[in-house]
């Protein structure tokens, strides 16, 4: 007896809570031409406390009507027990025709319920064959040729082609002149090619611009390299100690020659290493030197010092 009562009570609690759910579908509009879109809209009132299951979602209501996309639910609270939740589904269809929309379908626990049908009337675009006359499909055409836009590509091209051009010569002029550049430098004696080199470093002033380190880094940049060609020895890999020992060594040493490079040497590691700051007269006696240990090991005819007029020459010109 307790059973039968029981069982009635829930059967009692569930009608009453399913008498509280209200579905329904209505359509935002029910003519619609064909391609036009047009809403769905399915809507519960229910008990806050129910679970009701919407319809599951398909790619088509019925067949020739699409579903392209579906709002997630919207709830609003009536009052205290009672909630309406919202669905729109977007639909459109592209075959004229009147469409019947059955009822969808809810779920309440073991319970379903249905909401109203609808329909749908798709209309095709209307023709006026008596004002508007029908002719045939057109055959395919080339489209017109644009002058103005063939003549500012073709203009673009030369332009690029150009440049190109341009470039590809630029280059291969500075390579050219390069090249002739070593080829000159090969064909002079180690020794004037030394004398050019100092002649540049005199006339560019360094150290009278406050240049005092590059002045001496190009001032035995080019000693090291008359040296490796007079001498054959690696000269621009060596520390100065490391030259004037090889040099010391070789059987054409000339001791006064030494000494000249020996103190170019060693002024230019104070400034280079120990940034020292040599005097004006330093200076001018560094780059004396140069050419003085140049002349005194120049290899060529047997002339055994320098002309005492050439030496005066270039003092009296620095």
């Amino acid at each position: 007896m307790k059973k039968i009562l029981l069982l009635l009570a829930i059967f009692m609690y569930s009608l009453s809570i399913f008498a509280q759910v209200n579905v329904k579908a209505s359509l935002d509009t029910a003519t619609i031409l064909i391609g036009e879109q047009t809403n769905i809209r399915l809507q519960v009132t229910q008990d806050k406390a129910a679970r009701i299951l919407f319809p599951l979602s398909t790619p088509t209501v019925v067949e020739g009507i699409e579903v392209l996309s579906q709002t997630p639910p919207d709830t609003i609270k009536l009052d205290d027990d009672l909630i309406q939740v919202s669905v729109a589904l977007l639909v459109t269809s592209f075959d004229s025709a009147l469409y019947y929309i059955p009822p969808f379908k809810f779920v309440e626990g073991v319970d379903t319920i249905y909401t109203n049908a609808n329909s749908l009337k798709v209309l095709s675009l209307p023709v006026d064959t008596v004002k508007q006359e029908i002719f045939d499909i057109r055959d395919v055409y080339a489209p017109p040729i644009n002058w103005w836009r063939v003549l500012g590509i073709t203009l673009l091209v030369l332009l690029v082609l150009a440049a190109a051009v341009w470039v590809y010569f630029y280059f291969k002029r500075k390579k050219l002149e390069k090249t002739e550049a070593i080829e000159e430098k090969r064909k002079l004696n180690p020794h004037e090619y030394a004398l050019q080199e100092l002649d540049r470093i005199r006339n560019e002033k360094l150290w009278q611009h406050g240049r005092v380190k590059e002045f001496y880094t190009d001032l035995t940049e080019v000693l090291r390299q008359y040296i490796e060609h007079r001498y054959q020895i690696p000269a621009m890999e060596m520390t100065s100690d490391e030259v004037m020992e090889h040099i010391e060594l070789l059987p054409q040493a000339d001791r006064e020659a030494n000494r000249i490079l020996s103190k170019v040497l060693r002024l230019a590691d104070l400034v280079k290493f120990a940034k020292w700051i040599p005097e004006n007269r330093e200076n001018d006696s560094a780059i004396i030197d140069a050419y003085e240990f140049v002349g005194h090991t120049k290899e060529e005819e047997k002339i055994e010092e320098i002309q005492s007029e050439e030496l005066s020459e270039r003092e009296t010109k620095l």
